[in-house]
């Protein structure tokens, strides 16, 4: 299948986005035969998405990773059209429309940060997060009822909305907590759980998360039926180029991965480390189907469904139940070595 030219210059140098440079100039061949991969059989429709990739890059890192999961499926997008963003026909027939959770204007983005710009307050640092997450999913239901939901090839069909988590620096520490809270009204909160001294994670239901001094968002998408032209939301907050570096062939790469992942009774999850000539992770890794309950057309939990991915569902008592892999990825960190210079920490 053909590739996209991702790193033939299309774009003034000048608004380059910062890892588009560094991928193209640095040692990052492995890393760039991954993000090439993952664009064949891509179509560029409007013949800007290579310029959109230089400039903007994590939209289009979210897109071209779609369209890896999807192969990985086994599930064919018809490019043949212009929207939304991902058509899959056949025997499950069913549309996605991808979106990211960006920074707030006039906030930094989710690259060039180091330690320093670690969160300290874990509760304000989620709040924050589900609200970039409630914006990202509000603006495109109003574009599928304005726009998708009128167009034949999304007639009588599921409609799934994928979310990825760009919106700040360290986003993927806030994992699912933002998207759990969006979806679903339920909160995990450690601050309070740390504070109490609880043995058990300390979880409550939330009905809405403050934007600022005059304006509250409502949360619990998928608890009434408002939402039921959604089928499902695809989310990852881990599909940053953090994944690109830990699925590229590249064993000598100067890099130490820390992994995090769930310890069934215990408030501290399994953590391993390796160096990345012993690191194996898969693409899937950290990925997570919510479905809603209320849909219209419900997504068969086995269209999207693959070993290495979790799928969240509501239970008849009300209940949230995950079917997960039992290592599935919460968390992952990567610290580079610098030879000489420093040691700096890279995104999820």
């Amino acid at each position: 299948m053909k590739q996209l030219p991702l790193f033939v210059d299309v774009s003034e140098p000048e608004r380059h986005h910062p890892i588009y440079r560094m991928i193209r100039d640095g040692d990052y061949e492995a890393e760039r035969s991954v993000l090439l991969s993952w664009s064949e059989g891509f179509e560029d429709r409007d013949g800007k998405f290579c310029h959109e990739f230089q400039v903007s890059f994590e939209s289009c890192l979210w897109e071209l990773y779609l369209h890896a999961y999807l192969k990985e499926i086994n599930a064919s997008a018809d490019f043949s059209y212009s929207s939304p963003d991902f058509v899959v026909n056949g025997a499950e027939p069913f549309c996605i429309e991808a979106t990211i959770a960006a920074p707030a204007k006039g906030q930094a983005g989710p690259y060039g940060y180091s330690i320093d710009d670690m969160p300290s307050d874990m509760s304000r640092f989620n709040s924050e997060a589900t609200v970039r997450i409630c914006n990202s999913f509000t603006s495109k239901v109003i574009k599928l009822r304005d726009s998708y939901a009128k167009l034949p090839q999304c007639q009588d069909k599921p409609f799934v909305l994928a979310i990825a988590s760009f919106d700040r620096p360290f986003s993927h520490l806030a994992a699912m907590r933002p998207i759990i809270s969006a979806l679903y009204g339920l909160y995990h909160d450690e601050e309070e759980t740390i504070a109490s001294g609880s043995h058990k994670m300390v979880s409550y239901n939330v009905d809405s998360v403050i934007k600022n001094e005059s304006t509250n968002i409502n949360l619990g998408y998928f608890c009434t039926p408002e939402y039921a032209d959604v089928s499902a939301v695809i989310f990852s907050s881990l599909a940053t180029w953090g994944k690109v570096r830990a699925v590229a062939d590249n064993p000598g790469a100067l890099s130490v991965y820390r992994t995090f992942h769930p310890n069934p009774g215990s408030l501290l999850p399994i953590m391993r480390v390796a160096q990345k000539a012993d690191y194996q992770e898969h693409l899937l890794d950290g990925l997570c189907v919510f479905h809603n309950p209320f849909a219209k057309h419900k997504l068969n939990p086995c269209t999207l469904s693959h070993e290495r991915l979790a799928q969240a569902f509501v239970k008849e008592d009300g209940e949230l139940d995950f079917v997960a892999p039992n290592d599935f990825l919460l968390m992952r960190s990567i610290m580079s070595i610098k030879p000489v210079t420093k040691v700096s920490v890279a995104d999820s």
